[in-house]
């Protein structure tokens, strides 16, 4: 089943028809994320890594429609069944970019912040029901958008190599440093994924937790 999470009718749908295939679901890992000048379908080239008093309104909505709305949306409609079977697991994927801001992506950190901000109350919400919930924080991660975002922002910055080895090596260590000097990869966020759906992680809710290459600078 596939649909525009950040569209309400879709995120009812999605839910709908999940419940009824399965009945219920135990696990819900909210992924849906991306900002306006990546996944607008009339985005561009030029509009990645706009100064923030140029980012429109309407990108500012897509953004939070594509994160916050489909998470809110879709914990209203699957969150109720956990708790009447008294197990399951929220998992929410935040960002880096929640608390260390750039003069970018003015739309995308103000988002992935309230994500990890809900994340908490949600926890606290759902005390003694079974259900945890927490959020992972990922660094940068190298998928196919992410790169080809990369090579253009390369570009921006009169960088002549452009093959991926070359860009990453460069990024990682002039312009975002981390210790690994390397991205992730999205295999690195799945494995702390399955570890906070499991048994094993019951004790642990309404916390974040970062799979960042020590990306953030903060100790939080």
């Amino acid at each position: 089943m596939t649909g525009e999470l950040n569209l309400e009718a879709d995120c009812a749908e999605v839910a709908s028809h999940v419940l009824e295939q399965f009945g219920g679901v135990d696990i819900l890992v909210n992924n849906a994320g991306g900002f306006a000048a990546s996944g607008r379908p009339d985005s561009t080239a030029e509009s990645f890594n706009r100064p923030w008093l140029e980012t429109p309104w309407d990108d500012w909505r897509w953004t939070y429609e594509q994160n916050v709305g489909s998470t809110v949306r879709l914990i209203q409609a699957l969150a109720p069944g956990m708790i009447e079977r008294g197990w399951g697991r929220i998992i929410n994927i935040s960002s880096a970019s929640a608390t260390q801001t750039e003069p970018d992506l003015a739309d995308y950190q103000p988002a992935k912040a309230a994500i990890t901000n809900l994340t908490s109350g949600l926890a606290k919400s759902l005390s003694g029901t079974g259900v945890t919930v927490n959020a992972v924080t990922p660094g940068t991660i190298a998928t196919e958008g992410v790169r080809a975002g990369f090579v253009e922002w390369a570009r921006q910055l009169g960088w002549s190599e452009l093959d991926w080895p070359t860009i990453e090596r460069r990024f990682t260590s002039e312009v975002i440093p981390q210790p690994t000097k390397h991205f992730g990869r999205p295999e690195d966020i799945g494995r702390m994924v399955v570890f906070l759906a499991s048994p094993q992680a019951s004790y642990m809710t309404g916390s974040n937790y970062r799979v960042d290459g020590g990306q953030c600078r903060s100790i939080n």
